[in-house]
C-alpha cells in the first residue's frame, strides 16, 4: 500500500519526470515480487497509479512526451499480461487520457483510442466514465464510428 501511495503522489505532483519514478517503482515491486516478496506485488492500483502518471505528464518537449506515452503503453500492457491482476474501468479512462494528453497526430490517437475501446468492450468494462473520456479523446467522427459500431455494454 505504501508503494501505491507514493506512486500516486508522483502522478498528482508537480515533478518533472514523475513516470519515470513511477516506473521505477512498480519495476522495483515487479523484481521484488519475483523473489519472493509478494506484500509488495503490485496490483491494479498500482498499475493505474502509473498510467495516471503518464497521462498526467503532458508538459515538456516532444522525448519527453514521447517517453510519458511509452511509461503509460508499457504499464498498461503489463497490466493486461499480468496472471494476478485485471484492468478495470479505471485502467481504460487512465489510458485513454494518456492518448489525448500525449499523442499529438489526430490520426494514430483515433485509431488507438479506437482499440483502446474494443479491448475495453471486450473485458466488458465499458461504463460511462470510458465514453465519457472516450469522446474527450478522439474525434467527434471517430467517436460516433466507434460507439456505433457494436452494440455498447454500459455498466455503471
Amino acid at each position: 500500500i505504501l508503494y501505491n501511495a507514493v506512486i500516486d503522489a508522483y502522478a498528482r505532483s508537480t515533478t518533472i519526470g514523475k513516470c519515470n519514478r513511477a516506473e521505477l517503482l512498480l519495476e522495483r515491486m515487479i523484481e521484488e515480487s519475483n523473489n519472493g516478496n509478494m506484500a509488495i506485488r503490485p496490483d491494479t492500483i498500482t498499475f493505474n497509479s502509473v498510467i495516471n502518471a503518464a497521462a498526467r505528464s503532458s508538459f515538456g518537449d516532444y522525448d519527453v512526451r514521447k517517453e510519458a506515452y511509452m511509461i503509460g503503453l508499457n504499464a498498461f500492457k503489463s497490466l493486461h499480461r499480468s496472471d494476478y491482476c485485471q484492468p478495470s474501468s479505471i485502467t481504460y479512462v487512465l489510458f485513454l487520457r494518456v492518448l489525448e494528453n500525449l499523442m499529438e497526430s489526430e490520426e494514430s490517437r483515433d485509431y488507438m483510442a479506437g482499440k483502446v475501446f474494443e479491448l475495453c468492450r471486450k473485458h466488458n468494462l465499458v461504463n460511462d466514465a470510458v465514453v465519457s473520456q472516450l469522446k474527450k479523446t478522439c474525434s467527434h467522427d471517430t467517436f460516433y464510428v466507434v460507439t456505433s459500431s457494436q452494440c455498447t455494454h454500459r455498466k455503471k
